[in-house]
């Protein structure tokens, strides 16, 4: 999904976005600032409704929470990278923890990167542009 530097003097259109996570003052956080910064984000509490959201809606990347209710993260991004109608977009996989293996099981079933919270909303909007 990264285009190509060719593509750069084309007029900026951001993919949509998904940002799913239990933690409700995060989830409005970064969709605000994501939505100041031109792209239009989609919000969900949980993977379930994640996936509810993902039927009904184009998407272009999920940035999602490793701990939820329900099902977290891995699983989550398992789920999504096995149906082929979501399986070009990338998931970028938020954690608090500091276990390398959440990086590296993420790595495994599909996540594109793992950020660390607190997140670095300057890394992120960089990350986003890149996506592009």
């Amino acid at each position: 999904m990264l285009r190509s530097a060719a593509r750069a003097g084309a007029a900026f259109r951001p993919v949509n976005i998904l940002v799913v996570d239990d933690d409700l003052e995060l989830c409005t956080l970064l969709s605000r600032f994501l939505e100041m910064h031109g792209y239009t984000v989609y919000s969900a509490s949980d993977a379930l409704q994640a996936l509810d959201i993902l039927e009904r809606n184009q998407v272009g990347m999920v940035i999602t929470d490793f701990i939820m209710p329900h099902m977290d993260g891995i699983t989550f991004t398992e789920q999504l990278k096995a149906d082929p109608r979501f399986q070009a977009i990338p998931v970028l996989l938020m954690t608090a923890s500091t276990d390398g293996n959440i990086t590296e099981r993420g790595l495994r079933k599909g996540v594109a990167l793992t950020l660390n919270k607190p997140l670095d909303m300057g890394q992120l909007l960089t990350l986003m542009r890149f996506a592009e």
